[in-house]
């Protein structure tokens, strides 16, 4: 990108200087041949106008985020194609008024730049649509850009801890911008400065997976300025976020996972995604699984699948601290996720007798 604008600077300095040498808008100045002050004129004319265009595309690229801002730019272009056309006019004037002159063209130049200028620096000031089609225009860009990328996707609290966001997002599997907004990463340091040394290291675990994601070129992320002083709750403020973004809020917190819902807002539990995608087993399939502890039925055994897969096994207690090979009876899906309930191999379930 860098590289993108410094010859875009190059280029737009070399045509003005090129211009500029070409029609000769400025006399000899002292010592200084024609040429030459016209290849510096034209040289910082061409500089000053990239810079513009390089400030309205920062417009665009990283201020185009809420419905004033955009009503703003919209004004400012209107007020500026006028006021170009009243500098046409004032143009047209000073030719019949004044004789053909170098003086008089850099004149006209500067007319015809400063009306634009001040046309487009005006409008900006206006706040509400100058006109009946601001509220179109307004509508049409918002669609281009729902329709160029993704929506963005808002980070709570509990997400970053958890840390099994940092790995889907290297996956791909979810598009557009990961925002991170600043109240989010102030809770987060007030977690990492808790006195209570499990918090403590909560926190400085969420910080690290932040500095991970940042640090990934793969991973489209930026901090959120945004904050709504009048609202104290985190979970609220970051609905209210997600809500003025159109964005998704992820999270792993089951209560704001409920409130989003009902306030409309769109939510990806990683909770939900890993229940998901767990495996699925049908009763007469074979697994094998540890049993590493005692169930609350007599004679019962528990165990866990790679993924987290709470595992019953019956007749399972003598075999604790082995890994054996089980025969899938049942599957029980709960809210804290699914369970199995398997029998050794060879043996004959207590149901059966």
């Amino acid at each position: 990108m860098m590289l993108a604008c410094l010859l875009f600077f190059v280029l737009t300095c070399g045509m003005g200087a090129a211009i500029a040498a070409r029609y000769q808008f400025i006399p000899s100045l002292g010592g200084v041949p024609g040429v030459v002050a016209n290849l510096i004129g034209g040289t910082l004319v061409g500089g000053i106008f990239a810079g513009f265009l390089f400030l309205l595309w920062r417009i665009f690229r990283l201020e185009l985020e809420n419905e004033g801002t955009e009503i703003r730019i919209i004004n400012g272009f209107i007020i500026g194609f006028v006021a170009t056309l009243v500098g046409l006019i004032l143009n047209f004037s000073l030719d019949l008024i004044f004789s053909t002159g170098a003086g008089l063209r850099i004149a006209q130049g500067l007319v015809l730049f400063g009306s634009f200028f001040l046309g487009l620096r005006v409008g900006y000031a206006f706040e509400r649509p100058i006109l009946p089609f601001g509220r179109t225009s307004l509508k049409m860009i918002r669609h281009m850009r729902k329709k160029r990328s993704a929506p963005s996707k808002v980070l709570d609290t509990s997400v970053i801890i958890d840390g099994r966001v940092g790995d889907l997002l290297r996956t791909g599997f979810l598009e557009g911008e990961i925002l991170i907004p600043e109240f989010v990463l102030s809770e987060l340091q007030n977690i990492a400065d808790s006195s209570n040394s499990l918090r403590r290291r909560k926190g400085r675990r969420g910080l690290e997976i932040l500095r991970e994601l940042m640090q990934d070129d793969s991973v489209e992320t930026r901090v959120f300025s945004r904050d709504y002083p009048a609202i104290r709750e985190v979970d609220r403020k970051l609905i209210r976020l997600a809500k003025e973004e159109s964005g998704v809020l992820i999270t792993t917190d089951y209560n704001l996972n409920r409130v989003a819902q009902v306030e409309g807002v769109k939510i990806l539990n990683i909770n939900e995604l890993a229940n998901a995608v767990k495996p699925r087993f049908i009763p007469g399939e074979e697994i094998s699984v540890q049993v590493i502890d005692r169930g609350e039925e007599i004679g019962q055994g528990i165990g866990y699948l790679d993924d987290g897969t709470m595992v019953v096994v019956e007749n399972g207690r003598r075999h604790i601290g082995r890994t054996i090979k089980a025969t899938v009876k049942s599957t029980l899906q709960t809210e804290a996720g699914r369970m199995l309930f398997v029998e050794p191999v060879g043996e004959t379930s207590r149901w059966d007798r």
